[in-house]
This record gives C-alpha cells, structure tokens and sequence, in this order.
C-alpha cells in the first residue's frame, strides 16, 4: 500500500534476500527448462530442473507467509476495489513491492507454473521419458496431460512476455528501477516521493533451512516415494 513518511531516506529497502534469489532461480530455471527440451532434447535432465523449480515454488508459498513484509502475499494480494483504484489512478504515491497489477501477472505466473509443474509429473514424450506419477494414471491421461503440459508453457511464455513489457515501461516510461530494486534489495526515491521502509527483517538461517528441507523432501519424494505420494493423491 502507498504510504508516507517525512523522515524516510532517499533510499529504501523493497525486497529481502530470499525473495530476490528466488526470483532471479526462476528466471534460470525456466529458461533451463525450455532449453533442454526444446533446443537440447534432453527430456531427463529437463525432468530434474522441473524437480528443483517444484522446491523453488513451494519454498516461495511458504516464503509468502512467514516472510518479510513486501514477500507476503498478504501484502500484494490485493482488494478487486484497490485492482481498480490503482487503474484509475486514484492512489497516489509509490507502490512497494508489487504494485495491484503487478500482483496479478506475479499470481497469474505462479499459477501457471504450478500448472507446468504438475502436468510434468504424469507426462510423458511418447517415447522412453515420462514423469514419476505417469504410471499411476491411464495412458489417455498421461496424453491429456501431456497435452496441458505443452500448451500451458505457451501461455507461461505470454505471461513472462506480459511481465517483461510491463516491467520496461515502468523501468523506463516511469522511471521507476524495479529490475535494480530486484538485484540489490533497494530502490531509489524520487525528490517528491517519501514512503516508510517495510519490515525486511528476517533470520537467514531459517529461510536457509526451510529451502533445505524443502529441496531434500521434494527430492526424496519424487526419486523414492513416489507410490506413496500417488497414494495421497489417490491414484492407483
């Protein structure tokens, strides 16, 4: 939410450090993903970074809970009647963190992904690579998935495109250094804007251990657990 402080700095604190390596994680593990199917046909290794973006997404719904303010969705999941305000222009000042669209291509993104991620584990390419729960569902299943799997990455890819133009035109028809604020942390005020830092204080070890868990579990699950999660999930 727009706020106003006198005594803030020039300079104020918008993302901690967890959120920016998870963002910046994505951003290689997507691409990754596309590379080593598309360009390199590497369907087994292409499985194995969608395991590692499973753990990175799971940490990030954890992260939006316990995490520090501008990180939690309850700070950036916004009202239908603020969406509209901020359309209109009815707020004014600056935004910290996702902004009320911002938010929506930031859900709609992770959305999509989970849709990405989960249609993986039944799909299979029709020749000797298939995911770790495709046994468990029926053969017509495993295709409709598949057929998911395929054309919700061609929506994911609108989406990142979406996300790319709107971030250019904040960055560069706004001035507004949302990619700098996403490297360092840190944005730079304007001379007439003032606003109040959130609260980005948070213990790195536990948002280490937390990762740490949630990699090993996602791992262990996948590689060695894997009726036993179909069973949870009721598949036979």
């Amino acid at each position: 939410m727009p706020t106003s402080d006198k005594s803030t700095p020039r300079t104020v604190k918008v993302w901690d450090l967890p959120t920016r390596l998870f963002h910046w994680l994505l951003v290689i593990g997507i691409f990754a993903m596309w590379f080593t199917a598309d360009i390199l046909d590497r369907l087994g290794l292409h499985m194995t970074i969608g395991y590692a973006l499973i753990g990175l997404i799971v940490f990030r719904l954890v992260w939006g809970i316990i995490g520090s303010d501008t990180a939690r969705f309850s700070h950036f999941v916004h009202h239908p009647r603020h969406i509209i305000a901020y359309i209109k222009g009815a707020h004014k000042g600056i935004w910290l963190g996702h902004n009320p669209l911002g938010a929506l291509s930031v859900l709609a993104m992770i959305i999509s992904i989970l849709v990405q991620l989960g249609t993986g584990l039944f799909a299979n390419d029709q020749i000797y690579n298939e995911g770790p729960f495709s046994g468990y569902v029926s053969e017509n299943t495993q295709d409709f998935l598949t057929y998911i799997h395929d054309v919700n990455f061609n929506i994911l890819l609108g989406l990142i495109a979406l996300h790319l133009l709107a971030i250019a035109f904040y960055q560069f028809k706004k001035h507004e250094p949302l990619v700098q604020a996403m490297i360092t942390g840190k944005r730079a005020l304007k001379p007439d804007e003032t606003v109040q830092n959130p609260n980005l204080h948070f213990a790195g070890w536990l948002a280490f251990v937390i990762a740490t868990i949630i990699g090993v579990g996602v791992w262990y699950l996948v590689s060695y657990r894997a009726p036993m999660v179909a069973g949870w999930l009721g598949l036979h």
